[in-house]
């Protein structure tokens, strides 16, 4: 490049030179694929795809005792359904093409159902890093039937790209080994507890595939068509400061729109999947009014740009944030945590509820809880009961409306909550605000009034919670729960699941 280039100039040479990087790592078979992975199992068709040396080359693919065969593209792509396939294994897959001196051979392959595990920094905090670390290492030696793969990060691109050009781990069957790389490298922990308990409950072999970037905002992760639905302009976020929650020495700018869906969810797209998790918010916390639009459009629009073998409306299962401490500022946790229930409104997505997991002595920064154990099991509960229709209790007390029963100056209301939600019955927990914190950031239940926000006490009604607050002469006008950065959680189910914080009237 000349040393008078322009900067239109010299963005427009790195973007060819990533293309060329792109087309020159294309394989025979995907770099998304590999020995040791997980395929699809039925009903869905199991995907393969790749690249020959030419184009219109015949290409071959045995399955056992099986043998397919297609051609390859004008473009040298070429891609292959295998036929249903019931869970199990292990099996050999080998993909032979006329224009390439060699097979590629991928060992010990199961069938199974693939998740893809998505989000920022929260999503990225490995196995080795959580509570209780050492036991859970040694015990991923019990479960080979899970099989890890990790895209790296370190690859940004304002174009789709087809294949990865960085990957941290490919795939690998899940041991201590695999399962504890370096801190926030692989493998994700919210991911990995995810899986294993999923597993125990089905007992099918289970792919889990980790594409994430701490500190990163949802604009990154979506598509233009993603965002023009929400009327969100093509702005440049400011870059992405290389902190603690990525510990590598990157020099690609993750924190512009789209870059992270094009280098790494677009190159996933072909694979036939069951679902995905999310743990992402904490970046967009300024911007509620926004995520409450481009959250769901982000799901709407992975679902509909997602492989043909892949239901149009998979499971999507998002981590509802855990608090953490912001001194200085009030609220403003809440707000996206109520933002983030939008996505509620899309069929097949549910939410694990994670107020109770504050860490506030986090030697990783209290916004990183070690205690991801706790979302793990609840984004599984959401599964089983909307993928696999098990008749579990996957949500909390989730609150409904609201009644004034008197005015002040002693005020009460009383709280309805949806019939689901409240599985064997309410329960109230004397939990308390931390001694690590100042109090304006917790949050209990509260009455609102014509003068303003009112602790209120609390008591149990059957199925519905009363609140009475001493008001003076103000008119009730609203009623909340957990309306804070840290929010005490004290309502639960009987089923230990918490309830979501809620603010009516709704603020957004």
């Amino acid at each position: 490049v000349s040393t008078q280039s322009t900067g239109d100039d010299m963005k427009i040479t790195v973007l060819l030179l990533l293309l060329f990087v792109s087309y020159a790592l294309a394989g025979l078979v995907s770099n998304a694929l590999g020995s040791n992975m997980v395929l699809q199992r039925a009903p869905a068709k199991a995907h393969l795809w790749g690249w020959t040396k030419s184009p219109r080359a015949n290409v071959q693919v045995t399955l056992g005792t099986k043998v397919y065969h297609t051609v390859s593209s004008a473009d040298n792509s070429w891609d292959l359904f295998l036929p249903p396939s019931a869970p199990g294994g292990p099996h050999t897959i080998t993909v032979r093409a006329d224009s390439d001196p060699a097979p590629v051979t991928l060992e010990n392959i199961l069938f199974g159902d693939v998740y893809v595990c998505s989000g920022q920094s929260n999503m990225q905090f490995t196995v080795r890093d959580v509570f209780n670390a050492t036991e859970e290492i040694a015990a991923a030696a019990n479960y080979p039937n899970i099989r890890l793969f990790t895209v790296g990060q370190g690859t940004v691109s304002n174009t789709s790209l087809e294949e990865f050009n960085t990957i941290e781990q490919t795939w690998s069957v899940a041991s201590p080994e695999s399962v504890a790389g370096p801190s926030w490298s692989y493998f994700s922990a919210a991911c990995w507890f995810f899986g294993r308990d999923l597993y125990d409950e089905i007992k099918v072999p289970i792919g889990l595939i980790s594409s994430n970037w701490g500190g990163t905002y949802v604009e990154a992760w979506s598509s233009h068509d993603a965002l023009a639905k929400c009327n969100k302009s093509e702005e440049v976020r400011a870059p992405l400061k290389i902190s603690a929650d990525s510990k590598k020495n990157v020099k690609a700018d993750p924190n512009q729109p789209h870059v992270l869906w094009n280098a790494m969810i677009v190159p996933l797209l072909p694979m036939s999947i069951t679902g995905a998790t999310w743990y992402q918010g904490e970046a967009n916390a300024g911007d509620p009014k926004f995520y409450a639009c481009g959250f769901p459009a982000m799901i709407s629009d992975w679902r509909a740009k997602w492989g043909e073998n892949t239901p149009s409306d998979f499971g999507f299962y998002f981590v509802q944030l855990a608090p953490w401490i912001m001194n200085g500022t009030k609220n403003v946790e809440a707000t996206i945590r109520l933002a983030q229930t939008a996505a509620l409104e899309l069929k097949n997505v549910g939410m694990a509820v994670a107020i109770d997991d504050g860490d506030p002595t986090s030697p990783y920064n209290n916004i990183h809880p070690r205690g991801k154990q706790i979302v793990g099991e609840r984004l599984s509960l959401a599964a089983r009961a909307i993928t696999y229709g098990q008749k579990v209790q996957y949500t909390g007390p989730t609150a409904t409306g609201y009644q004034v029963l008197s005015d002040g100056p002693n005020a009460k209301v009383q709280i309805s909550f949806e019939p689901s939600s409240i599985g064997s019955g309410l329960e109230l927990r004397q939990n308390q605000c931390s001694n690590y914190l100042t109090v304006d950031q917790c949050g209990w239940f509260e009455i609102g009034t014509s003068g303003g926000w009112f602790n209120a006490t609390v008591s149990l009604d059957g199925d519905k919670v009363n609140l009475e607050a001493s008001v003076g002469n103000n008119k009730v006008i609203g009623a909340r729960y957990g309306w804070a950065n840290y929010p005490v959680a004290t309502l639960y189910n009987k089923e230990g699941l918490p309830a979501p914080p809620f603010a009516f009237p709704n603020p957004l």
